[in-house]
């Protein structure tokens, strides 16, 4: 299921940002970020969608080796569980405002425009 077009954000929805592959396994870098829309004022979450449109220019991860890392990106209903979008990206084509809402979650998104 991967869609290129980021379908409208809703406060019934959750995205889940998790880092994947590498030499070593570590918990607490695979334990996947959640934002939960429900949390986000509409000038975050609008911003939250416009940066996952922006998405649809980079390619899709390739396979995954032991050497390489990932970020893997879900919307899903928060109310079903139900996954209605995903993305994998290789971390080197991942832009930086990825990294950040990864790392720092919703704070990430208090900056207006990110250059990259």
């Amino acid at each position: 299921m991967s869609r290129v077009d980021v379908p409208s954000l809703s406060h019934d929805m959750r995205l889940a940002i998790s880092r994947e592959g590498g030499f070593a396994y570590l918990p607490g870098l695979a334990a996947p970020r959640e934002i939960e829309c429900e949390r986000l004022s509409d000038d975050k979450c609008a911003r939250l969608g416009a940066w996952l449109s922006r998405l649809a220019n980079v390619p899709e991860a390739s396979t995954t080796g032991a050497d390489r890392r990932c970020f893997r990106l879900t919307l899903s209903s928060r109310r079903t569980g139900e996954a209605c979008w995903q993305r994998r990206l290789d971390e080197p084509c991942a832009p930086a405002w990825l990294v950040r809402l990864w790392r720092d979650g919703e704070s990430a998104l208090d900056e207006d425009d990110p250059a990259t």
